[in-house]
């Protein structure tokens, strides 16, 4: 459906159109109309599905410019604030009237009030900024009419929820439009908490299906070794490698620089400026990798990233979803790497169980290859037709006898002698055959 038909203001429409918005994808289509009838929603929807639009439009379209501050949006981390404050500014050559504003640490605390201050009328904020603020500071929230909850999982992971619970008091009863990946139990209790008359929008349908996922077998080889061998053979487009310890993205990256690699990195550790450059050197596709920890990297919209490597696997599952979601956005494909050995295994197997279908690879002689025969995959042994023939001709043989005394024993330690004498003579079988083969190839060699 074409935005023109949900009954938007004719300059909105327009500037959608020249923005390249023409239509409205599924998440779009079904948020929208109820977000401008006022409804309070919970949208749950994958990473990169175009959530953010389906609340910046019906924000934008219901601004009144001779107001203050009339919309609050609520981000977990600083680079998904900047990332929606970014989308912000490409309407501002419509609207030049349009004021918005960014409150997050990592920005000076004393600008961060003169901005409230302005009462713009559009304001991206991080949790923890704002609520430690409200608590020595009022402003006039009196025509805040919405607030989003954006990423709602992670506001709960990193313990936001007092801090939320704080900011929506100081607020006359908002429409608050709720966005998430993944809802959990802690997260449910919260929204049944403090949002009445909900209406629930669930769009995830599970797994991506655009994401080819490959699990890889690392051996006995290192991280590093890994890495070099996964790029010798993939040479990805833009690739995004993950690491659960901000020590190891740190050596990763130091690790690609020595290698020439032109790389990246986004972790805690960087500042403000640090990460937003590294964002916006990163679309302007200055790097063929970008190293990551889970929160640097958590929910940000990067184009065309092809490939996602996890060089170990979360301890919480459900970021492992979340790092595939950084490819295969807004309807193309993608690929997601997970490296594991002996060590791993059990984790990787959890994936399994939980839904992923991978395809098996592993690491061999600086070769990425198929894996035949993976440790995920039960050994299914076949049925041995000869021994079951034999053990068949032996009870069919001495069916009929006269039963003797311990008659049951003797026949039960006859079947075991019958499948012992077997399994050693396939075995004298596989040892012959290997011989032969390892003597053939000598007698090549020496050819």
């Amino acid at each position: 459906m074409k935005f023109e038909g949900f009954n938007l203001k004719k300059d909105l429409v327009v500037a959608l159109n020249k923005l390249g918005y023409i239509e409205a994808n599924e998440v779009q289509f079904n948020v929208i109309p109820k977000a401008l009838k006022g409804e309070n929603l919970i949208v749950k929807s994958s990473t990169g599905s175009g959530k953010t639009h389906s609340f910046l439009i019906p924000i934008l379209n219901g601004l009144d410019f001779n107001l203050g501050t009339q919309a609050l949006i609520i981000s977990p981390t600083k680079e998904l604030a900047l990332q929606t404050y970014s989308f912000l500014k490409e309407f501002k050559e419509f609207y030049p009237n349009l004021s918005t504003k960014l409150i997050t640490s990592g920005i000076d605390f004393t600008r961060n009030l003169e901005d409230l201050n302005k009462s713009s009328q559009i304001i991206i904020s991080t949790p923890g900024r704002l609520s430690s603020i409200l608590k020595d500071y009022s402003f006039d929230f009196s025509n805040i009419k919405t607030v989003v909850l954006d990423e709602v999982d992670m506001l709960a992971e990193q313990g936001f929820f007092n801090d939320v619970e704080r900011i929506i008091d100081n607020i006359d009863n908002p429409q608050i439009l709720v966005f998430s990946a993944t809802i959990s139990q802690q997260t449910r209790d919260f929204l049944r908490k403090n949002i009445k008359e909900t209406t629930i929008i669930d769009l995830n349908k599970g797994l991506n299906d655009k994401i080819t996922h490959y699990f890889v077998n690392t051996k006995h080889m290192d991280v590093f070794e890994s890495i070099d061998v996964f790029l010798e053979n993939v040479n990805p487009f833009l690739l995004f490698i993950f690491a659960n310890k901000k020590t190891l993205v740190a050596e990763i990256y130091s690790h690609l620089r020595s290698k020439k690699v032109n790389c990246g990195i986004i972790s805690g550790d960087l500042s403000q400026r640090e990460r937003r450059s590294m964002l916006r050197r990163t679309n302007n596709n200055e790097f063929q990798v970008l190293v990551c920890s889970d929160v640097g990297a958590r929910g940000i919209d990067v184009e065309d990233v092809s490939d996602v490597l996890s060089v170990d696997i979360p301890n919480n599952l459900e970021y492992y979803f979340h790092r595939a979601g950084r490819t295969a956005r807004n309807g193309k494909t993608g690929n997601s790497y997970v490296f594991y050995n002996n060590e791993t295994v059990e984790k990787a197997r959890e994936l399994i169980n939980i839904g992923v279908k991978p395809i098996y690879w592993k690491i061999t002689r600086n070769l990425l290859e198929i894996d035949q025969k993976p440790v995920f995959v039960k050994n299914r042994h076949r049925k041995d037709e000869d021994l079951a023939n034999k053990v068949k001709s032996y009870k069919v043989k001495t069916k009929d006898t006269k039963v003797k005394p311990n008659y049951k024993k003797k026949r039960k330690r006859d079947i075991e002698k019958i499948v012992h004498d077997h399994k050693r003579e396939k075995i004298k079988k596989q040892i012959r055959s290997t011989l032969d083969k390892k003597f053939k190839e000598e007698a090549k060699r020496k050819k």
